[in-house]
Parts: structure tokens; C-alpha cells; sequence
């Protein structure tokens, strides 16, 4: 009776350990697949920086900063509120100027992302908030048929009052319920696959 229980003691003594090993393994693959868009837009440094609780002048990512409220105005004067999108969209903030060559180097990606996210999603929607005085300022930017809503902020009330923006460009993610979740500071290359798989964190 012994030796035919022999067997399975030896399954279940080296089948749980394997079992939880690879239990372990998977949960850390899965995490791992969630960090990367963060590491990849943020690179290494600045991700395990801010995921060990310190704050590096670069980049930012969490769940407990509830995004200030502000209304400003488009290309046609129509206002825009980031409350108005609380409950059913995340939000992605472009901030930037006409005089910033980063910003206009990096615009033609924010674009393309504009014409994915539009037609992928009715959840998602991306603004790119400008300093600079008005629609005619920055036209030459922007195709005839932008996907692209961009809001103006010449005074930088919002940009600098309420979001603290110095240097720009700089990307903000606000997830459904209006709270912080990214903050990427430069430019990025926004049409890469990574950029959407960032995204799909926050849907």
C-alpha cells in the first residue's frame, strides 16, 4: 500500500512547487507586459525611479492625482472642458508651442496618432493644447483635415498655472475617471505601436 502511494507523494511533493513557480512566473509576465509601454515611453531610469517612490524631473506615472479642471477654447472659439469627458473618455494632452522645435518636429506623429486613436476608439480622444496666440499662429501645421482637436492657452494659466508645464513638449494621460496616469516629458515618436499599447492601459 505504501509503495502504491509512493507515486503520488512524489507528484504532489515536486507538482505544487512547480505549480506555484509557474503561477509566480506567469503573474510576472503579465505585469511585466503592462510595464512596458510606461518603460519604453519613459525609459528605465526614470520608470523604476518613480516606481521605488522618488520624483526624477522626468516623466510620471500614477493613480492618485486627480487632474485639474480647465476649459479653453479651440480654433473656432467652441470651449472645451476636461470635465465634460469625466466617466466616459481618456483624455491625452499634447502641450506645446509653434517655437519649440521639438514640438514641431514631434507634431506630425501627434497627428497620425489623432487618425489611429479616431478611428480605433470613441473612448479615447487626444488635444493638443498650444501657447501659442491663436489658429492662425500655427495653421501651417496642420493638414486641411486634422484629426488633430488643439486648444489654445496663450497666457499658459492652464499649461503653467494648472499643470506646471516649463518645458515642452510634454504628454499627459487622464484616465476615465480624471486622474493622472502619465506624464511624458519630450518629444516621442507617437505613431509607434507602443504608443497605442500605452493607451490601451488606461481604457
Amino acid at each position: 500500500m505504501r509503495q502504491e502511494l509512493l507515486p503520488a507523494v512524489f507528484v504532489l511533493v515536486l507538482g505544487v512547487p512547480l505549480g506555484v513557480a509557474f503561477f509566480q512566473a506567469a503573474g510576472d509576465g503579465g505585469a511585466r507586459a503592462r510595464e512596458a509601454p510606461l518603460r519604453g515611453m519613459l525609459g528605465n531610469l526614470t520608470y523604476d525611479a518613480i516606481a521605488a517612490g522618488h520624483t526624477p524631473e522626468m516623466g510620471y506615472f500614477g493613480d492618485d492625482r486627480l487632474a485639474p479642471d480647465f476649459t479653453l477654447r479651440d480654433k473656432d472659439g467652441r470651449p472645451w472642458r476636461l470635465s465634460d469627458r469625466r466617466g466616459k473618455k481618456v483624455v491625452i494632452m499634447n502641450f506645446w508651442s509653434i517655437t519649440c522645435s521639438e514640438c514641431v518636429q514631434e507634431m506630425p506623429t501627434v497627428e497620425a496618432l489623432a487618425r489611429v486613436l479616431e478611428r480605433r476608439y470613441d473612448d479615447v480622444e487626444l488635444v493638443a493644447i498650444s501657447t501659442d496666440a491663436g489658429w492662425p499662429t500655427v495653421a501651417s501645421m496642420f493638414p486641411p483635415d486634422s484629426a488633430l482637436h488643439v486648444l489654445f492657452d496663450p497666457d499658459r494659466s492652464v499649461v503653467l498655472g494648472k499643470y506646471g508645464t516649463r518645458l515642452f513638449p510634454e504628454t499627459w494621460v487622464i484616465d476615465k475617471e480624471g486622474l493622472i496616469r502619465a506624464r511624458i516629458d519630450g518629444a516621442r515618436d507617437w505613431s509607434s505601436p507602443l504608443a497605442l499599447d500605452l493607451f490601451e492601459l488606461y481604457r
